[in-house]
C-alpha cells in the first residue's frame, strides 16, 4: 500500500473533487476502446486478438482499433474475413507508440476508458473485468495495468518504482544483465515485493494498460518526444503529479511474450532509442523522476512483505 500524506483541508477538497467525477462516471453505461500497434506481428496478433473478442461484455460497449504501423497485407486480410468490426488504421509511415496511441485518442474521445494492449500479449479470461471493476470501485484510479506471465508462467516485472539516474544507466548498458540481483535494480523492479492484491504502485510498462478518459483530460495524452520507450513511465508520473493513483491488479492477468530482442544489444537501434528517451526522460524531471508523486501526495512507497 502507498502512505499518502496530505493536509487536512486539501484532502477534504480533493474527496470532493473525486466524489463529483464518480456520480459524473456513473451517469451512463462505461464505454471501452482498445488499441494495438501491429509491426507484421502475423499469427501473434491474430491470437491476442481471439483473446481479446472472447472478453466480450455486453454490458462494456466495445471497439477495437488495430493499427498497422507498417504495410501488413495479411493481417489486413485476415481482419477483413474474420472480424470486420475492428476498426483498422494503415499507417503510411511508421509512427511512435505515443503518437499513435495518442492519434486514436484524438479522433475517437468519447470512450470512458482506453485499454491498450501489445500484440504479442494472450488476455486472460476475466482480465478485462477485473480492470474495469477496480476503475469503478476506486474513482482515482487513473491507471491500471494486470500481471503479465512470460510464456512459462514465471511473472513479469511489470510494475516498478520510479526510475534513479544510476538504474537508468544500469538498464541502458545492460549491466543488469551481466550482473543479477543488484539492489538497485531488483528495488526498481520491485522484487523486494510480494503482491497478493491490487496495490497502488509508482508506474506499469504500457504493454497492457487501461487509462482512464477523464484523467487523461486532465494530465494530458502520451508525450510524444518519446518515440519508443518511457512515455508510460512519463505518463504515470504525470498521474501522480496531478492526483491520479496507478494501480496493478495480479488478479488481472495476461500471458506477455515481451518481444524485445532489439533491446538486448547495447548499439542495436532499439536500445539507441531507448538510452535517448532516458535521457529525454531525465531532462523533463531535472533528474528528480522518483520525486513525481510527491507534489500531490507527499511521499509514498510500497511496503515490502517479502518477494
Amino acid at each position: 500500500m502507498l502512505n499518502i500524506s496530505c493536509a487536512s483541508a486539501g484532502a477534504q477538497a480533493q474527496h470532493m473533487v473525486f466524489s463529483q467525477r464518480h456520480r459524473l462516471m456513473h451517469m451512463q453505461t462505461p464505454t471501452l476502446a482498445v488499441i494495438t500497434i501491429n509491426h507484421q506481428h502475423g499469427e501473434m496478433i491474430t491470437k491476442m486478438i481471439d483473446s481479446l473478442t472472447a472478453l466480450a461484455q455486453p454490458d462494456l460497449p466495445t471497439q477495437i482499433f488495430v493499427i498497422n504501423n507498417v504495410e501488413d497485407e495479411a493481417t489486413k486480410a485476415w481482419l477483413n474475413n474474420e472480424h470486420p468490426e475492428i476498426i483498422l488504421i494503415e499507417n503510411t509511415h511508421p509512427k511512435g507508440f505515443a503518437s499513435n496511441i495518442n492519434a486514436i485518442i484524438r479522433q475517437h474521445p468519447d470512450f470512458d476508458f482506453y485499454l491498450l494492449v501489445n500484440p504479442d500479449v494472450i488476455c486472460l479470461p476475466g482480465m478485462i473485468t477485473a480492470l474495469v471493476r477496480k476503475m469503478d470501485e476506486d474513482f482515482q484510479v487513473g491507471v491500471a495495468g494486470p500481471r503479465l506471465l512470460n510464456i512459462d508462467g514465471s511473472v513479469q516485472p511489470s510494475r516498478r518504482r520510479f526510475a534513479t539516474f544510476p538504474v537508468l544507466i544500469l538498464r541502458a548498458l545492460h549491466v543488469d544483465a551481466l550482473f543479477k540481483n543488484l539492489s538497485s535494480v531488483d528495488r526498481y523492479l520491485m522484487n523486494d515485493v510480494r503482491f497478493e492484491s491490487g496495490s497502488d504502485v509508482d508506474w506499469i510498462t504500457g504493454a497492457v494498460m487501461l487509462l482512464r478518459k477523464q484523467a487523461l483530460d486532465e494530465v494530458g495524452l502520451f508525450d510524444e518526444q518519446f518515440y519508443m520507450y518511457f512515455e508510460d513511465e512519463d505518463l504515470c508520473c504525470r498521474m501522480w503529479q496531478q492526483g491520479w493513483k496507478v494501480c496493478y491488479l495480479p488478479n488481472a492477468q495476461a500471458y506477455h511474450a515481451h518481444l524485445a530482442e532489439g533491446r538486448k544489444r547495447i548499439l542495436s537501434h532499439a536500445n539507441i532509442r531507448h538510452i535517448t528517451s532516458a535521457f529525454k526522460m531525465l531532462i523533463k524531471y531535472r533528474g528528480k523522476i522518483t520525486q513525481c508523486g510527491e507534489k500531490k501526495f507527499g511521499s509514498h512507497d510500497t511496503l515490502s512483505n517479502g518477494s
